[in-house]
């Protein structure tokens, strides 16, 4: 999918920035410490763009790190057009280059994505492009994709994968495939009441990639408030114990 032309909107607590990309300039929010501090990127869910992380990045900010919301290729502030995750580990490059810069060399470097967004930050991890990433998070990430696509009654996930993946990408592009190549500490977040990543296709990773688990009773697909606002603060305190 294809998203031309259309610019992230303002947020008054945030800066807008811009970096070069394999397909042009990719756009995010940047909340921003007075010193050097910890900093973490975030990556959102398909279908939307870098606004939808706002709530754990203002809680990391809160936290005292530099927070990093960016948009994926092809989605609302970025050029190119959606791979569903299979480009992360090249897009990340500058921005992780900048952000480290702007963390004056403090503390660790965070990779926080839900779902979509979480695929992609696992196949980070399991990647050369790592160097510069210290820890990573993912929040109900569909960690197989055949799985997740089998057990879905929902239809536009499988028009999504249908259309989006290529042929290739059903096993090179499921984290679980390289679950014995990661690289850094890895937090699996999963919700058991997760209808669209069912929470045994993140246990499963978890057990093949000895990635910590982390389940949440009650939780959904997507988080609410108070549940973004835990996620945050255990991937903090699991940062720190690590």
């Amino acid at each position: 999918m294809t998203i031309p032309g259309l610019s992230l909107p303002e947020l008054p607590d945030a800066e807008q920035v811009n970096f070069s990309g394999p397909v042009g300039v990719l756009g995010g929010y940047f909340w921003r410490q007075a010193a050097p501090a910890p900093v973490a990127v975030l990556l959102h869910g398909w279908g939307q763009d870098a606004g939808a992380m706002a709530g754990p990045a203002r809680e990391l900010h809160r936290a005292g790190w530099h927070a990093l919301s960016l948009s994926q290729r092809g989605w609302c502030g970025s050029a190119g057009c959606d791979d569903y995750g299979r480009s992360v580990s090249t897009d990340l490059r500058v921005p992780l280059a900048w952000l480290t810069r702007q963390a004056g060399g403090s503390g660790p470097v965070v990779l926080l994505g839900f779902s979509m967004g979480g695929l992609g930050a696992l196949l980070t991890a399991s990647a050369p492009e790592t160097s510069l990433v210290t820890h990573v998070v993912a929040v109900s990430a569909p960690t197989d994709l055949r799985a997740v696509y089998n057990s879905s009654s929902a239809g536009l996930l499988k028009r999504c994968y249908d259309a989006v993946l290529t042929p290739d990408q059903w096993h090179e592009g499921s984290p679980l495939s390289h679950a014995h190549g990661l690289r850094v500490p890895a937090l699996v977040v999963v919700g058991t009441e997760d209808r669209l990543c069912p929470p045994e296709i993140g246990r499963q990773y978890a057990l093949a990639s000895g990635a910590r688990l982390l389940e949440y009773p009650g939780m959904a697909h997507v988080p609410d408030e108070p549940q973004w606002a835990s996620v945050v603060a255990d991937t903090l305190q699991w940062v720190r114990n690590c």
